[in-house]
């Protein structure tokens, strides 16, 4: 809820007082980023490292419902920034950055947004680190739901016999870094407590053992 309200927020911002003249009889930008948002529940789909959402996006609709004098680079800007923190929110891999493309299609019926999307990876800023403390590496997290591991798959290839094949996993949830380990065999500890069942909620200066090799995690602000 939080979020559908950050939503609409943001929509009403950027279309400020032209809403009831430019969108009369046209669908509102709140509308169009609300059935988004609930079509991106329809667009989960596995991956290695844990539900993942198209990350480069169509949304498709009737002519009628959008002014063509209406600048979209706005509405498409602010229907990016809610898909990526809808990705946080919920903890959804992004695979790389969100692209959005809006158009027009007559054979769409009125009021109706159709949604599809690709995933198409690409590099992404890092929004947090886990430096090992012999100062040998400093691996950067950047996508949401990282896989960590050995296995050649891996977002963060780790070449040491004491990590799994697939690790561990590192992702934003609900506002939160969470870290959880996949059943690996030396075990994934934060604090020198093992991570055992649900995922256990990372915090600035964390100390993260993978199998024998020690990491500092930290944000990236």
């Amino acid at each position: 809820m939080n979020l559908a309200r950050g939503l609409e927020r943001r929509l009403e911002n950027l279309v400020d007082g032209a809403s009831a003249t430019v969108f009369k009889g046209r669908m509102h930008p709140v509308v169009i980023g609300s059935k988004v948002l609930r079509q991106l529940d329809f667009l989960v789909s596995d991956s290695v490292a844990g539900p993942q959402i198209p990350n480069d996006l169509v949304v498709a609709l009737n002519p009628s419902d959008i002014d063509p004098d209406y600048d979209r680079r706005v509405l498409i800007r602010e229907l990016e920034a809610v898909v990526r923190e809808s990705a946080k929110e919920n903890g959804w891999r992004l695979a790389g950055p969100v692209s959005i493309h809006v158009k027009t299609d007559p054979g769409i019926p009125r009021g109706v947004l159709g949604c599809t999307g690709t995933v198409t990876a690409g590099p992404l800023p890092a929004w947090s680190q886990l430096i090992a403390d012999d100062g040998s590496a400093v691996l950067n997290i950047a996508m949401n739901r990282v896989l960590i591991g050995r296995g050649l798959d891996c977002d963060i290839r780790i070449a040491n016999e004491q990590v799994s094949r697939h690790h561990a996993i590192i992702f934003l949830d609900q506002g939160s870094t969470k870290l959880s380990d996949l059943g690996s065999s030396n075990g994934t500890f934060v604090n020198h407590s093992r991570i055992a069942g649900d995922p256990l909620v990372l915090r600035p200066g964390d100390n993260v053992l993978l199998g024998d090799l020690s990491f500092t995690y930290r944000p990236v602000n």
